[in-house]
């Protein structure tokens, strides 16, 4: 008995850096996944660790505590930058 797995997807538009796109496009050269796969393992990389920084609890001023005590790192965030520093899960 053989299983067949359908994989349902939809297409959607995505805006994509023009440097982004040709590092994806080389990418895809040399592995066995198309773009679309790369892409959709990519987001699914990034959702699941996006889970899991959200379920790190909440300490509030305990985390205000540790942060000062050089016990954790401590992370400006200036948004009138962040263009210039670029996306997070940029290398």
């Amino acid at each position: 008995m053989c299983a067949t797995f359908v994989r349902m997807g939809r297409r959607i538009s995505v805006f994509i850096d023009e440097d982004v796109l040709e590092l994806l496009n080389e990418h895809t050269q040399a592995s066995p996944l198309s773009r679309s796969e790369l892409i959709g393992v990519a987001v699914r990389r990034f959702l699941r660790d996006e889970r899991r920084r959200v379920r790190i609890p909440d300490l509030g001023n305990d985390l205000a505590r540790l942060i000062a005590a050089g016990d954790l790192p401590s992370r400006h965030v200036d948004g009138s930058g962040a263009a210039a520093r670029g996306a997070p899960w940029e290398n």
